[in-house]
């Protein structure tokens, strides 16, 4: 259903352009803006604070976050070296989105000093009291603080929130002069989604929201005051017990073949074998506070 559909209800502006030109529907649930193209879905009801829990990060969208961290703090190293490509190591670091503190306990040997917000709890109660990290929750439009940073990162969470012009607006707000605003992102317009359609990935509201391309990313991030200084794509390294594990939690044929293969590893070997990823179509942008 388009908003030309409901005349009763105006529409919303685009969160990448700004425009009031409306929606056409796209992949059934999803919707495209009719100026810019860029694609969403319909978040209105959708509570974010109660979709991250414990369960989001054990069974849910991650077979087992805590138990995959050597991986992710291998590619949580990644990112740090891309972001040295745009602003050199050190001054303050704030990770939007910081989950369990992986990535920020690893920046923390190269900038002077690292902070965190999330949605998620538990997550952020890790983060604080067992790797001792400066995270919070907070619902990060609406953070009171004083402090400015030279570094902000949004891996992997702009796809989640509903409004992302007002988590993009308020970084330009905390960054220092000079400083950059990092993020990783599913890239709709990538040869991969493009060929997988509605089946793609990284298509799977409610908990992704927004699907950006690099055009719409770019339009949304210059009409709130950056200047796009690199966009490159980004690697995951995964190991045989991940990959078993997502595909186990996908179901069918195929899930359950993986499953068994998962228990005969089993941790130790599964999490021992590994392999980086890089399918061209997670978009890696910084983005420099004009």
């Amino acid at each position: 259903m388009t908003d030309a559909s409901r005349p009763d209800e105006q529409p919303a502006p685009c969160s990448a352009c700004g425009r009031l030109a409306g929606h056409g529907p796209i992949f059934r649930v999803l919707r495209r803006c009719l100026a810019c193209g860029f694609i969403s879905f319909d978040a209105a009801a959708v509570d974010v604070n109660e979709l991250y829990d414990d369960a989001y990060f054990a069974g849910g969208e991650y077979a087992d976050y805590r138990g995959q961290e050597p991986a992710i703090r291998r590619s949580m190293r990644r990112h740090l070296v891309q972001m040295s490509r745009y602003q050199p190591p050190g001054g303050s670091l704030l990770e939007v989105g910081c989950a369990y503190g992986f990535f920020l306990d690893e920046a923390r040997r190269q900038f002077g000093s690292v902070a965190g917000v999330d949605v998620a709890q538990g997550a952020v109660r890790y983060a604080h009291e067992t790797l001792h990290l400066d995270a919070s929750v907070a619902d990060f439009p609406s953070l009171a603080t004083a402090t400015r940073y030279d570094a902000i990162c949004m891996w992997d969470t702009i796809e989640h929130v509903p409004e992302p012009e007002r988590f993009v607006a308020k970084a330009h707000e905390l960054l220092a002069p000079g400083g950059h605003l990092f993020i990783t992102t599913g890239d709709i317009d990538s040869f991969n989604a493009r060929l997988r359609g509605a089946k793609w990935r990284q298509i799977h509201p409610p908990t992704h929201v927004n699907y950006f391309s690099k055009r719409t990313l770019a339009l949304m991030l210059e009409r709130l005051g950056f200047r796009v200084a690199g966009v490159e794509t980004a690697s995951y390294y995964h190991t045989l017990y991940d990959v078993c594990a997502i595909l186990e939690l996908r179901g069918g044929a195929m899930g359950k073949a993986a499953g068994i293969a998962r228990r005969v590893a089993g941790p130790r070997l599964g999490n021992r074998l590994g392999v980086w990823v890089d399918l061209r179509d997670i978009l890696f942008v910084a983005a420099a506070r004009q």
